[in-house]
């Protein structure tokens, strides 16, 4: 960690913080510190409130009780996990605006010059919500950057971002001297520049904070846990012996029994000298994914549109027919419009299915006057270039998670995908990903993203689906959760497609034929 030289700039006091009328805290009454240019990562389960840290550093949330002591005259500036959903239709120009009270006439000039330095180049005029995931994870670090602020909050910032981005990121990090405050799951990357680490434990409500790198806390509280083990370990044979000696001395006369007395004392010795031992970071269990029977094709692509250097599609042809067991990952250079694709085979998949939903009403409801109700004509425009066949069960993992209906409560959104699974069942495939009964209360919205995230695999599990979708499908998730997912995934018997940077993830992946769309346009 730097110096002890370097001043305290910021200072949590006794705070305490919790959402619904105090039923779920957050913090309480916690203390720490930062010191001027340090790197520091904030680590804790997904859900124990590390975005709730930043947002009341940002003064967005107002602790309960105690105070957060920021130094004056220190700014602060926060890299987002995403854009939020009412700017995406923003240009970057109005986007970067939006980080500053006045109009600066200077602004272009200023955007051109930071988005040099996350290495991206792009029209000003554009709307941010034509731009791919890695695209605007880049823009949210420049939108934070170009605040030049003496406090940097990076949520998520490795989310979309392939090696070379992270790279492009690391060196920045290496050489900004200014105080780096880090959330994020990815742990090799962030033990490549963390000074210390506050540990958010969601057992206690408490932020511990360690020196050294990431994998060097790890180990400390490994070492804890054990340490508190084997401490218990002895009280309890202690205790046990003493209470065997009790029990033979109290029967006895004189001498003896005033031994069995003492003992008795030495027994609430041991039993106070037990530690509550610390609990470790929950991990999701392994899951099933069921599925209904289907017979033939899954899905086809024809041509894909893919965006080249000059920010403009082009159609290129590729013949792809999956059926059950097919498994692709597609590979490609960084903003040709991977997620695009995805999205425009859902887009297709869900206009059929609506008019089908249509129809089916009809038949239901019998509202027809000749008795005869022609089936509909399904068909897209856009369908010759790629589709999902009719009667597949797809379930997608979108890297925005705009498959979500963000209002809706997380039980009702399960339930609705489980149709007639028992309540049982859910509750149980819920507990499976985390999601406690606490958090089936909550609005979609009111999720960390990290839970988002293990929400769509609830949904999977229940959905059945002949068809999985994952674009992205590590984004906010924590790294011990990322084998259990992979491991799950390959015991899937149906068709699949991925995209993905997490190369930890995607080699994890097995029988996967890999299709590089970056080739196509050779």
């Amino acid at each position: 960690m730097a110096s002890n030289e370097n001043q305290v700039i910021m200072r949590f006091d006794e705070v305490s913080f919790a959402y619904n009328d105090g039923k779920h805290p957050i913090l309480k009454e916690t203390s720490f510190s930062l010191r001027q240019n340090t790197k520091i990562t904030i680590m804790g389960q997904n859900g124990s409130g590390k975005t709730t840290i930043f947002k009341m550093i940002l003064g967005e949330l107002t602790p309960q009780s105690g105070k957060i002591n920021i130094v004056a005259g220190n700014t602060i500036a926060v890299a987002r996990q995403v854009i939020p959903r009412d700017q995406l239709h923003l240009t970057i120009n109005e986007f970067f605006q939006t980080a500053f009270a006045e109009k600066d006439y200077q602004l272009d000039r200023k955007i051109t010059e930071i988005l040099k330095v996350v290495n991206f180049n792009a029209p000003l005029n554009k709307p941010i919500k034509e731009f791919s995931g890695w695209q605007q994870a880049r823009l949210l670090l420049a939108y934070a950057l170009i605040q030049h602020p003496d406090i940097l909050l990076l949520d998520e910032p490795t989310n979309n971002l392939d090696a070379e981005g992270i790279g492009d990121l690391i060196s920045f990090l290496l050489s900004y001297d200014r105080t780096v405050v880090v959330i994020s799951h990815d742990a090799d990357f962030l033990n490549l520049f963390t000074d210390g680490v506050l540990y958010l434990n969601k057992w206690t409500c408490k932020v511990e904070q360690y020196r050294g790198d990431y994998y060097d806390v790890v180990e400390q509280i490994a070492a804890q846990i054990e340490k508190e083990n084997a401490q218990n370990a002895r009280a309890e044979k202690q205790i046990a012996d003493a209470k065997e000696k009790i029990n033979f001395f109290s029967n006895k006369w004189g001498k003896m029994r005033k031994l069995a007395s003492k003992m008795r004392d030495e027994v609430e010795d041991a039993e106070e000298n037990k530690v509550e031992v610390r609990k470790e970071d929950k991990t999701i269990k392994p899951f099933h994914i069921e599925f209904e029977n289907f017979v033939g094709p899954i899905v086809t692509i024809n041509h894909v549109g893919l965006m080249n250097s000059e920010h403009k599609v082009k159609e290129y042809k590729l013949h792809l027919e999956m059926k059950k067991h097919d498994r692709i990952i597609f590979t490609w250079p960084n903003g040709i419009g991977k997620s695009t694709l995805l999205k425009r085979l859902m887009m297709i998949h869900e206009h059929k299915a609506n008019i089908m939903k249509e129809y089916n009403a009809k038949l239901e409801d019998k509202k027809h006057e000749d008795g005869i109700i022609k089936e509909p004509d399904t068909t897209h425009p856009e369908e010759q270039m790629a589709m999902i066949h009719n009667k597949v069960k797809v379930w997608y993992y979108s890297q925005d998670f705009d498959a979500l209906d963000m209002d809706m409560i997380v039980w009702d959104d399960l339930q609705q995908i489980a149709k007639d699974t028992s309540d049982q069942d859910i509750y149980r495939v819920a507990a499976q990903f985390l999601l406690t009964k606490e958090v089936l209360k909550n609005t979609i919205g009111s999720l960390s993203e990290g839970q988002k995230g293990l929400l769509c695999y609830a949904r999977f599990v229940l959905q059945k689906p002949h068809l999985l979708i994952l674009d992205e499908p590590t984004n906010h998730i924590n790294f011990r959760h990322i084998p259990i997912i992979a491991e799950s995934l390959n015991d899937y018997e149906w068709a699949m497609i991925v995209v993905s940077h997490d190369t930890w993830f995607t080699a994890q992946l097995q029988n996967f034929h890999e299709v590089d769309l970056g080739k196509l346009m050779k």
